[in-house]
């Protein structure tokens, strides 16, 4: 399933949960990075976005990454 974050909060469906989430819902932190990294982290990171919308994913970041977001947004 395709995952299309937006400016308001989404719900996830079981489905979706039991598709993004790896490991039988088990979270695990290896040499410092969370999930293995990679595409297993990625699904994850995604439904949360999906969940609590673009909105808050931006309220909640520190000045400094809100400026460093849009630097990328404007390379674009």
């Amino acid at each position: 399933m395709h995952l299309i974050p937006k400016f308001e909060p989404q719900k996830l469906t079981y489905g979706i949960w039991e598709e993004h989430t790896p490991y039988e819902n088990k979270l695990e932190l290896i040499d410092g990075e969370a999930l293995w990294g990679g595409e297993e982290r990625d699904r994850f990171l995604l439904a949360l976005v999906y969940n609590v919308g673009l909105k808050h994913l931006v309220d909640m970041l520190p000045d400094e990454s809100k400026q460093i977001l849009c630097q990328i947004c404007d390379k674009s």
